[in-house]
């Protein structure tokens, strides 16, 4: 999995990425030094588990990605199966890009994560 997350990393614009369980508790993660990933996992745990109950509140359906911005950068959050890989975005990248091209390793880590 580790090997997975460092392949995204290499993509233009991505400064990090992690796969938490629903729980919030991390899976795997390749962060930049000095990023707690106990806080992160926990923190995106949270706002996935509040995004759900807001979806279901307004009858949504399963919540598939989030993604939220600010002027040093965005935080994307995708499904991967039970889990979701939250991925750290810099301030100059294109968000809806990336999101497309994160897609394909939400796609490997499911199917390892099934096997």
């Amino acid at each position: 999995m580790d090997e997975l997350l460092q392949q995204l990393n290499h993509v233009r614009g991505i400064g990090g990425s992690m796969l938490l369980s629903a729980e919030g508790l991390p899976i795997a993660a390749a962060l930049r030094e000095g990023t707690d990933e106990n806080a992160l996992a926990a923190a995106a745990g949270v706002l996935m588990e509040s995004a759900a109950r807001l979806g279901r509140h307004l009858s949504l359906g399963g919540i598939g990605s989030l993604s939220t911005a600010g002027d040093q950068g965005a935080l994307l959050i995708l499904a991967a199966g039970k889990s979701w890989l939250a991925v750290i975005i810099d301030p100059s990248a294109n968000l809806a890009l990336l999101q497309l091209e994160a897609r394909p390793f939400v796609e490997r880590i499911s199917q390892r994560l099934t096997l």
